[in-house]
């Protein structure tokens, strides 16, 4: 059956929009955690560094912790190959179920760890292998939840059924900074350094166990189901389908994907290191800072992708890119002037296109591909674009910060990012003028 044809028929019945809309917020809901559990590290990282990572330099502790937070960017594309695989071959339902207990597992492990001067240098391997579980889990995360949105909404809705994504993952973030704010804020540098780190992390045990109970009460995705039902024409891995026959639309998702990543890593996760360490911010105002904006965008990104369906992606992206070039900077020059309120302001601006972005990528990465090697091809695509942009960003900010003195180096990465963005777009992708999609 041509899944065209299944989504024109099966789409607009009243059962399945309700389960549709069930499993687009069970989808969701997991990406809340995942993103919970995954930036916790990022907003507690000046207390980590003191904790795994004991220095007289502080810099240097900042860095080794912003390592440890890059290492779990490696094996996100071995992740989202072993979820791809799972989820193209089994199931979306049966891979989404696997990556949200990994990833609470590994969280909770991070929280219950003792500290270097607890068991010496065992202390940051043993972090280094629980980032690394987190990293593993996420890859396959995205892919899933994705691909699985995607198979079930309305052709015409996909973009704002797809926007929960990204807009949960801000609730998540937020959800993180808030925790880390609230304790940061109510205990001392030494209680938070001794135990106050740990209650973050071990939130993912109750989280974990509930969303694994809402996504083990759905179905699988109808056009999965319609898809196993053929007969098989390649009994090729999914890794080695997208390599032989779609080559230019996974390197396009690669390509959008960094940009993305690099402007969620710096703006979102980084930004709290960079207002505390850079900025002379307390802990505590600088997570609040991240909170407010963090949850505005998870406000705005709905709207985007409402709007989305009627612009098209293409246009979304193009925004996207031209924002940051245009208001990055003065929003790092808000955030400068040393005024809380007006910090906020900065970060609430740079929102802007970073709402536009994370619509306008996730809605176009599941329309490269077909549904036998979609997971596959999300995941994977999205991942490499991670360890580009999203590993490598925040600890070259902190090196060039440390190295030039000049606090604007994050802005100055976000807009050479968004010119690369405009040259990847205007060269690469084209819309389609019939549903306004982006294909290849």
């Amino acid at each position: 059956m041509d899944p065209t044809t299944l989504d024109a028929v099966d789409a607009h019945t009243d059962e399945h929009r309700r389960k549709a809309k069930k499993a687009t917020g069970v989808a969701a809901f997991g990406t809340f955690i995942e993103y919970y559990d995954f930036s916790v590290y990022g907003y507690v990282a000046a207390t980590l560094s003191v904790v795994f990572f004991p220095s007289d330099n502080p810099t240097v502790g900042l860095l080794n912790t912003l390592l440890v937070f890059g290492s779990a960017f490696l094996v996100r594309p071995l992740g989202a190959l072993y979820f791809g695989r799972l989820g193209d071959r089994v199931g979306r339902r049966t891979s989404l179920i696997a990556s949200i207990g990994l990833m609470s597992a590994a969280a909770a492990l991070t929280g219950l760890l003792p500290g270097y001067a607890q068991i010496g240098i065992a202390a940051p391997i043993l972090l280094v292998l629980f980032r690394m579980l987190q990293g593993f889990s996420t890859g396959g995360e995205i892919g899933g939840a994705a691909s699985y949105i995607r198979e079930w909404a309305e052709p015409a809705k996909r973009p704002f059924y797809i926007s929960f994504i990204p807009g949960v993952a801000q609730i998540g973030k937020g959800a993180a900074a808030g925790m880390a704010a609230l304790a940061a804020s109510m205990l001392p540098a030494e209680q938070m350094e001794s135990w106050g780190w740990r209650i973050p992390f071990l939130l993912a045990v109750p989280l974990g166990i509930l969303c694994l109970y809402l996504r083990l009460s759905v179905e699988d995705s109808p056009e999965f189901t319609a898809s196993k039902k053929e007969p098989a024409t390649s009994t090729d891995s999914p890794l080695k389908r997208l390599w032989a026959d779609h080559r230019r639309p996974l390197l396009k998702v690669v390509a959008i994907s960094t940009v993305q990543n690099v402007g969620t890593y710096i703006g979102t996760v980084f930004i709290a290191v960079y207002l505390s360490t850079s900025l002379d911010f307390s802990k505590a105002q600088a997570s609040t800072i991240v909170l407010f904006a963090v949850l505005s965008a998870s406000v705005l990104i709905p709207c985007v992708g409402y709007f989305g369906s009627r612009v098209g992606g293409k246009k979304l992206l193009l925004m996207a890119y031209v924002a940051y070039i245009i208001v990055t900077v003065p929003s790092f020059l808000l955030m400068g002037l040393g005024s809380f309120p007006v910090a906020i302001a900065g970060l609430l601006l740079g929102m802007i296109p970073y709402a536009l972005c994370q619509v306008g990528t996730y809605s176009s990465m599941t329309e490269f591909f077909p549904v036998q090697v979609r997971h596959s091809g999300v995941a994977f695509g999205h991942s490499i674009g991670a360890v580009i942009g999203g590993g490598a960003g925040p600890y070259v900010s902190t090196w060039l910060i440390d190295a030039t003195g000049n606090v604007l180096i994050p802005a100055f990465i976000l807009v050479g990012f968004g010119v690369f963005g405009i040259a990847i777009v205007a060269g690469t992708v084209r819309s389609s003028g019939s549903d306004r999609h982006l294909y290849r």
